[in-house]
């Protein structure tokens, strides 16, 4: 983890648990960070509403090149952006990392974790991540990648680490943004590029009925784009089971190459 400081970046000291912190994560891709000012936007929003700035967030100049610079000294392909409160300043802090990248689809579960009291708004991009992380627990050690976040009135909402997207029947749904799912970038820009070409796209309330009658199920984020996924299940005995993604997220993955590339 390295701090913004006199136009550089150097060392720093961990932030305190439990402090609230707006970050964005993105992915580096040919050499360039093409979704910054998306990822900048939405970071601005979050402090806004968080307090930590009153008016726009100023990004500092220089600090984009300097996130390349540290990414590419360590070869990493991963982008962690922070800006918290220190003292009348802000600290901008920056962590960077390799992707990892899956064999197979992503196999996803609905998880029964609860989110707890007192942490940022589901809307909001910001740490604490807690009850994202215990959702990610209690998937992985079912044996699946990423799990998926079930509201107590039993809405589908999004998974611990990225949106969905279901393709149901001649269409794609959605979870609507109700204050209780994160606006994903990647969401936002495959939304867009499908509207554009003409693809029927719905934002709703989606339940777990939704997710058994879907044919493809996707899940996105900005460091991974879109990712076809399976739910989990138990085989029967002596069955062989080869997990199948279904049709359509080929049609994602070309949105989201054209997207990167403009």
């Amino acid at each position: 983890m390295k701090a913004w400081c006199e136009g550089r970046l150097v060392g720093c000291e961990v932030l305190p648990a439990g402090a609230v912190v707006p970050f964005e994560t993105m992915g580096i891709v040919r050499g360039a960070l093409p979704l910054w000012d998306r990822h900048m936007a939405r970071l601005g929003a979050a402090a806004r509403d968080l307090g930590i700035v009153r008016a726009e967030l100023e990004v500092p100049t220089g600090l984009r090149e300097a996130v390349l610079a540290e990414a590419r000294s360590h070869g990493h392909d991963v982008v962690r952006v922070e800006v918290a409160p220190a003292g009348a300043v802000l600290s901008w802090r920056v962590h960077t990392r390799g992707r990892h990248v899956l064999e197979g689809p992503v196999v996803i579960v609905p998880t029964v974790a609860r989110r707890a009291p007192g942490l940022p708004p589901a809307h909001l991009k910001a740490l604490p991540r807690s009850a994202y992380d215990a959702v990610l627990v209690e998937a992985r050690a079912a044996g699946a990648d990423d799990g998926i976040v079930v509201g107590d009135d039993g809405a589908v909402l999004e998974t611990a680490l990225g949106n969905l997207l279901l393709r149901i029947g001649a269409g794609w749904v959605t979870p609507a943004l109700d204050g209780r799912v994160l606006p994903g970038i990647a969401r936002a820009v495959l939304l867009g590029q499908l509207a554009a070409q003409g693809e029927r796209v719905v934002e709703r309330r989606c339940d777990l009925a939704d997710l058994h009658r879907a044919t493809t199920l996707v899940v996105c984020n900005a460091v991974h784009g879109p990712r076809g996924a399976v739910l989990m299940r138990v085989p029967a005995r002596g069955e062989a089971v080869v997990a199948a993604v279904g049709p359509g997220v080929e049609v994602l993955r070309a949105c989201w190459e054209r997207a990167l590339a403009t």
